[in-house]
Order: structure tokens, then C-alpha cells, then sequence
């Protein structure tokens, strides 16, 4: 198997971590809520995310660890921002003419449904690679009510409600480009709507008749680790189940479905830790400068990433930015010369 060699992107221990931003490193870092507080100031931003899939061998839920991208070689300038949900659709006009926005959002709040929503349509979303990550927890501490929290290291603040954003520049000569590696079709066996916007489904429309999604996925047995597939423009965007509410009887996902779009089941594959594996790794065969990488938690449970490497390191995120919120996917930055 070919490795990625993807430079300054690897898990760090804590006191490494402080040392980097002490020298005045630019980083983005991934960790459990218990590590990225202890970070001093500086210029790094930051969400939790405990789950991190290795180069080395199997990856880890891991605690004590923090995974961190050193992005300072490949910049000449860089600035944190603080977003909350009423101006963040600026993110596409505060940065440089020539670079990428790294966004980082809290998992199932206000500002993850409005980015959701609205950001295809923000001012300038477009000019430069919009990349980043949803925050998230251990599972078993996430189901059961734990917060995510996103870091503006400038201040060494943690934000609940708040998205943190480091607009990076590039030199001139070079330019980002924004990669999307998504295994699942659109299986057109069902058309599902949803009569309002937002993370919990109960009632919903089943090719046109109105049915409780909750019963639907019980009677059909479905099999929830396959999301519900969306056509955007002509490419196929995933949106992941999180989990059955039996006490509930809803349906509740790691990304908001929208009223007045139609949603279809993905296609299953023979096995989806081949395809996950095989599609991601030639995605990567011919590429020569990655400066980072980040893939879904589901694609880390259902591809059981904790028990084997694909070939490169990275952090396993609870929803992944490429230009737009998505599911289920793997992405990564790289830079080209212009």
C-alpha cells in the first residue's frame, strides 16, 4: 500500500503541542476537550474530536492526544476569526486574494443548521477553498448530551454557539485546491421529504405518502450506516444518520435535511470497507503536495479504521466543510503551483 506523506499532520502529545504554539507555530488542532484547554494563546484555532484514524497502523479513540496540522511552512500571512450565526455568511470576503478558509463549527447547534442552509449562497464562497470540520466528542458522551466546542487559540476561548475560521494566504505562485472523495450513490429506491428543516425526523413524506421515519427504517431494517444521498447541482451530497431515538420514535442526523428537496437512499456496496478504502486511497495514488486531510467519524466506524490503516493520518470528524456541509466523505487540501 502507498503511504501519504502529508508534512506537519500527525498526533502530538500535549506538552509537543504547547511547545509549537509557544514558538509561535500556525496550526489547526483536533483533540478531546480535556487536552485543547490546557493550550495556551497563539495562532492556532481548534475543535474536539477524540477519534483519529493513523498511517501507522489501526487508529484510536484517544484522549490524551491531539492531532495537529502545522500549517505555517505552506503560508506568508494568516488570521483567526470568531463567527457567530449572524455573520458568518462573510467568511468568503475576510480573508486573502490568494489562499483558503479553514472553518470549524460545533456539531447540531444553531450556526451548524444556518451553515447548512444558507452557505452555498454566501458572498464569495467560491474565490477560495472553503475547508474545515464539524466538532464532535466521544460518541458515548455525545449521545447523552455532551456539547462540542470549537477554540479560537488567539484567545484560548472555547465557543459552543460559535464557528472559528484561520484565513490563510498562500505565495503567489501557488494556489489550494479543495479535493472531495465521497463513496455513495444515490440509489433512487425511495423519494423522502421532510416537511421542515432541521437534525430530527418523525413524520415525513415516503414517495409521497406520509410515514414515520422512525417505523420506516425499523420495518424496511435499513441499514443506517448508508446515508440518505441528495442531488446538488448534479454532485451527490450525504447526509449520515446519527442514531435511532427509540424513546422518540425520530430519526436523528449528523446533518439538517431541508424541506422542499427530495432525499434518496445510497446504493450499497459487496463491502464497505473495500470500497471506502480502495476509492480514497487511488483518490490520493497521483497527488504530490497535501498539506491536510480530514474523513467522517462513520467512515472511521463503518470502515473500521480502528483496525486497520488506509495510509495516511488524520482526525475522524463529525461532518466534513467543502465549500458546503457534507457526510460520509473524505477531504483533503493540496496545494498546486500556479
Amino acid at each position: 500500500m502507498k503511504t501519504v506523506d502529508i508534512k506537519n499532520h500527525q498526533l502530538l502529545d500535549l506538552d509537543t503541542t504547547i511547545g509549537l504554539i509557544k514558538s509561535g507555530k500556525t496550526l489547526v488542532v483536533s483533540g478531546d476537550e480535556q487536552v485543547l484547554s490546557k493550550l495556551p494563546a497563539g495562532n492556532w484555532i481548534g475543535g474536539t474530536i477524540p477519534y483519529f484514524y493513523l498511517k501507522e497502523g489501526p487508529g484510536r479513540l484517544d484522549k490524551e492526544h491531539i492531532f495537529v496540522t502545522d500549517f505555517t511552512d505552506a503560508l506568508v500571512d494568516a488570521k483567526v476569526a470568531t463567527y457567530n450565526v449572524n455573520n458568518l455568511q462573510k467568511v468568503g470576503e475576510n480573508g486573502f486574494d490568494n489562499g483558503f478558509h479553514f472553518l470549524i463549527l460545533p456539531a447540531l447547534r444553531d450556526i451548524h443548521l444556518s451553515f447548512a442552509l444558507n452557505a452555498p449562497d454566501y458572498s464569495n464562497i467560491y474565490t477560495n477553498p472553503l475547508l474545515g470540520f464539524i466538532a464532535g466528542a466521544d460518541l458515548d458522551e455525545f449521545t447523552t448530551g455532551s456539547l462540542s466546542k470549537v477554540y479560537n487559540g488567539q484567545t484560548a476561548q472555547a465557543f459552543t454557539d460559535e464557528a472559528v475560521v484561520l484565513h490563510a494566504k498562500l505565495p503567489a505562485r501557488q494556489v489550494a485546491r479543495l479535493e472531495i472523495v465521497n463513496v455513495f450513490e444515490p440509489s433512487n429506491e425511495i423519494s423522502l421529504e421532510v416537511f421542515q428543516d432541521g437534525f430530527t425526523v418523525q413524520d415525513c413524506l415516503i414517495d409521497g405518502q406520509r410515514r414515520n421515519l422512525y417505523e420506516f427504517v425499523k420495518e424496511n431494517a435499513l441499514d443506517v450506516s448508508y446515508p440518505l444521498v441528495s442531488n446538488y447541482g448534479g454532485a451527490s451530497v450525504n447526509v449520515s444518520f446519527q442514531r435511532l431515538d427509540d424513546e422518540n420514535q425520530q430519526v436523528i442526523f449528523y446533518a439538517p435535511l431541508f424541506a422542499g428537496r427530495k432525499y434518496t437512499l445510497s446504493k450499497k456496496t459487496d463491502d464497505y470497507v473495500k470500497a471506502f478504502a480502495d476509492k480514497a486511497i487511488q483518490a490520493l495514488a497521483e497527488e504530490q503536495h497535501i498539506i491536510y486531510n480530514c474523513n467522517c467519524i462513520l467512515n472511521y466506524l463503518y470502515g473500521k479504521l480502528d483496525q486497520h490503516s488506509i495510509g495516511y493520518s488524520g482526525a475522524a470528524t463529525f461532518g466534513e466543510i467543502g465549500y458546503q456541509l457534507l457526510n460520509q466523505t473524505f477531504t483533503y487540501l493540496a496545494i498546486d503551483e500556479s
